[in-house]
């Protein structure tokens, strides 16, 4: 296990570059740190935001970085020499999230200020303005084909809007409460919430109707996300436990263990296991039929992200201790070939 010192106070989440050879991690110290993956080691800091970072993340050809803050901008920068290419401003109130579409030629911002924006990623010109929602927005994804964004939004709905020009497509109404994630399947074809009422939601990306109501957390859904083939979907709720559904929206499995709040819940990118984050200080990884493989041990506090590496060997780990984590994990393929043997 690498432990990664340098932040002064919360780290609240942190990825991968899609090689795997760095990480980007968010602080409340004001912050974004570049670490080589390999070693822990630090590489860069990106230093100007005047607030907390919310939220950091590689474009899909790793050339880039950007990062959400409270301070109401998001910014671009170089993943070359880590020098700021771009300062995002327009938002009235906190930047929560900020993603690049998968051609990598789009950005979208999700702020408190219930708006979300599409800015050109080449220019980093302001493209469309998303108004609507009545509070303030937790998420903003794109589809897979870049065409379309979905919001989660505090004011119990998601929505569908046009990447191009910020058209309302549909609306996603029902939840009781605020919706904190919200994610196109793989195929762009559903759509999946999770909401502080206790649910998770699937929808119909095209016209928004529900197909199916993910229900039997007994508290408030944190994350609900995709397995890479859109078969499975996770989810992480406050009740101390994770659950696996299938595309129809049926419990497959629940993932009991933890005894506090349970932060997040990811696939590996094949698919086969889970991780997830909790205020228990610990991380757990489970095979997708719910089978406890590991527990990840090490913070002094909370432990409120968790994902994968792109090759599915390690888990990072990001803490209320000001740290971050790599853990080596057995992947199926090394047990295949131990059993093989």
């Amino acid at each position: 296990m690498a432990k990664l010192v340098g932040h002064s106070s919360i780290v609240d989440q942190a990825a991968y570059s899609p090689d795997g050879h760095r990480i980007v991690s968010a602080s409340r110290d004001h912050t974004a740190r570049v670490w080589d993956a390999a070693n822990g080691f630090p590489v860069a800091k990106l230093d100007g935001h005047t607030a907390d970072v919310d939220y950091a993340t590689f474009s899909p050809d790793g050339k880039r970085i950007i990062t959400a803050s409270d301070d109401h901008s998001a910014r671009v920068w170089s993943a070359a020499n880590y020098g700021m290419l771009a300062r995002l401003e327009g938002h009235s109130e906190s930047v929560l999230y900020a993603a690049f579409s998968r051609d990598g030629k789009r950005i979208v911002t999700a702020s408190f200020d219930h708006t979300a924006r599409v800015w050109n990623a080449d220019n980093f010109e302001l493209l469309a303005k998303l108004e609507g929602h009545a509070e303030g927005i937790r998420q903003a994804t794109f589809s897979p084909d870049g065409q379309r964004v979905v919001t989660a939004s505090d004011d119990h709905t998601a929505r569908v809007w046009s990447a191009a020009d910020g058209l309302l497509l549909a609306k996603l109404q029902g939840h009781g409460g605020a919706v904190e994630t919200a994610e196109f399947s793989p195929d762009g074809q559903r759509i999946v919430t999770a909401s502080s009422d206790g649910t998770a939601r699937l929808w119909n990306a095209a016209d928004g109707l529900l197909l199916a109501k993910l229900q039997g957390h007994s508290g408030a859904v944190e994350t609900a996300e995709f397995s890479p083939d859109g078969r499975l979907i996770v989810t992480a709720s406050l009740d101390k436990t994770a659950r696996v559904w299938n595309a129809a929206g049926k419990l497959v499995t629940e993932l009991p263990g933890h005894t506090s709040f349970v932060n997040r819940a990811a696939f590996s990118p094949d698919g086969r296991r889970i991780v997830t984050a909790s205020t228990d200080h610990t991380a757990r990884v489970w095979n997708a039929d719910g089978h406890l493989l590991a527990k990840v041990e090490g913070h002094e506090g909370p432990v409120h992200d968790a994902s994968f590496s792109p090759n599915g060997r390690y888990v990072l780990t990001a803490g209320y201790d000001g740290t971050l984590r790599i853990s080596r994990v057995i992947t199926f393929s090394e047990i295949e070939e131990l059993i093989g043997r």
